[in-house]
């Protein structure tokens, strides 16, 4: 409760500070009140934080939680259908707003020596731009944010560059973080962690595991290199070690502080459960079933076929994600660290045991909604369920676990192909055997700075073509 009421209080401490601070002087008509020259550090950071949150949340439940078989709408599903072009609004809070708040918290905390929210900024723009890279491919990285030295048409960079920094950006980060009562905080503005540095450190350690498996089919050895060595030195480089760990950013509600879904959903009230989340619960005979969805009035669980027209007769979303504007925005979980760490020890990534850490990631899962553990004991012994080797089956738990974190699931899915799911069936557009691989670039970033887009990402129908670094999949269209 007290993150929620910190959130509330910062943004509306900024908005204060915004309409107060350049008026002091009232002869200087020029000044700007809602445009001031400085504000407090750690508001800056809240607000970067704030905008990450928005950015998820905005877009999510038309978008790639459609994509994943999470969500799909059952009236007004242009947009699950691919109708139009991708939001522009994901890319120009990210590249633009986000980007130069985050870049202003770099260089103060520098300037301050304040190492703990240089370290925090750090992560958060890593993974702020890892979402990016996945969504987009190719983007401006390191001449972004250069407005105000003149550079306006600044150059795409490729993923794989950019992974590389992002990882020694990082690194950066986790020797920068101090807990010790001596050291300076981030302040009121940590809406995130509440100025737990340790816990920041886990969290940029997780997102380099994350960072790493991402890569893992294109790149083993630097994959195998980043997680041997997270792994091989917890003490240097710890991670989430438990659902009390989950880095989350939670909502204050009410006014315009409510959680994204809920927000979403008083727009989107035609909002189904998927039917692939559905029927692969129903298949494994999973607890989480009924935390995901509500039965329908026959008291069954219907999911919807994605881009396909609805009515009451399928279920809808359980109202803990979309009716509660106190929830939360998830950024990385504990159970998915544990699915990370499976995956590497099941492919020689890593030296550890690949079935504890699969159990592991499901009771994880499963702990976050209460699921007794006796359900849980009995789920992971199922022969559906329990640890055989195949990576198949683990994929379909971390995309079961991933529920509500559609962007990362997203990125999986292009990852593995699992599970295996066709485009929306009334999708604006044929030919296409997957669900999209990608934002195509804004019509914006075409006009002003077209000269830069790079050749080598070919766009079709909005959300085809190319296929970001990572993605390795043959045959797919």
């Amino acid at each position: 409760m007290m993150k929620k009421i910190i959130l509330k209080v910062i943004i509306v401490g900024v908005s204060t500070l915004l309409a107060f601070s350049c008026t002091k002087d009232f002869t200087e008509l020029n000044t700007n009140p809602n445009n001031p020259d400085f504000a407090p550090l750690t508001n800056v950071f809240a607000g970067t934080i704030t905008n990450l949150g928005a950015s998820f949340g905005t877009s999510e439940i038309a978008y790639p939680a459609s994509f994943v078989g999470y969500a799909t709408r059952s009236i007004y599903n242009d947009a699950t259908n691919y109708g139009g072009t991708p939001p522009e609004v994901f890319w120009s809070n990210l590249m633009s707003t986000f980007s130069r708040n985050i870049n202003v918290v770099i260089v103060n905390a520098e300037k301050e020596n304040n190492s703990n929210t240089l370290g925090a900024a750090l992560v958060v723009k890593a993974y702020a731009t890892q979402m990016l890279v996945d969504t987009y491919g190719p983007i401006p990285y390191f001449e972004a944010d250069q407005g105000s030295i003149g550079n306006f048409k600044p150059k795409y960079d490729s993923e794989k560059d950019i992974y590389a920094d992002l990882i020694i950006q990082l690194d950066r980060a986790n020797d920068l973080f101090d807990n010790s009562a001596s050291a300076a905080k981030i302040g009121v503005g940590d809406i995130l962690l509440a100025n737990n540095m340790d816990l920041w450190r886990k969290f940029g350690n997780s997102l380099q595991l994350r960072i790493a498996i991402r890569i893992s089919n294109v790149d083993a050895a630097t994959s195998k290199t980043i997680i041997k060595k997270i792994l091989d030195n917890p003490s240097k480089y710890p991670i989430l070690e438990s659902n009390a760990d989950n880095i989350s950013l939670a909502y204050p509600g009410g006014g315009d502080w409510r959680e994204p879904w809920t927000s979403a959903s008083d727009y989107y009230v035609d909002i189904k459960i998927g039917a692939p989340i559905v029927d692969i619960l129903k298949s494994l005979s999973d607890p989480r079933l009924s935390q995901y969805a509500v039965p329908n009035a026959d008291g069954d669980y219907i999911g919807l076929t994605v881009g396909a027209d609805g009515n009451d007769t399928y279920s809808k979303i359980n109202p803990q994600f979309v009716s509660n504007e106190t929830g939360s925005v998830p950024f990385l979980k504990y159970s998915e660290v544990e699915f990370i760490k499976a995956e590497a020890y099941a492919r020689d990534l890593a030296t550890g045991n690949a079935a504890t850490a699969y159990a592991n990631g499901i009771t994880a899962s499963m702990t976050e909604y209460d699921i007794a553990q006796s359900d849980i004991d009995a789920y992971l012994v199922q022969a559906n369920v329990v640890w055989n080797n195949d990576l198949e089956r683990l994929y379909i738990q971390k995309w079961i676990s991933l529920f509500r974190e559609s962007w990362e699931a997203w990125s999986e899915m292009r990852r593995t192909d699992v599970p295996l799911l066709n485009p929306a069936v009334n999708s604006n557009y044929t030919g296409h055997n997957r669900p999209p691989f990608r934002f195509s670039y804004p019509d914006t970033e075409r006009s002003l700075n077209g000269s830069n887009l790079p050749a080598t990402v070919t766009e079709t129908d909005n959300f085809w073509g190319y296929q970001i670094w990572w993605d390795t999949r043959s045959n797919v269209q």
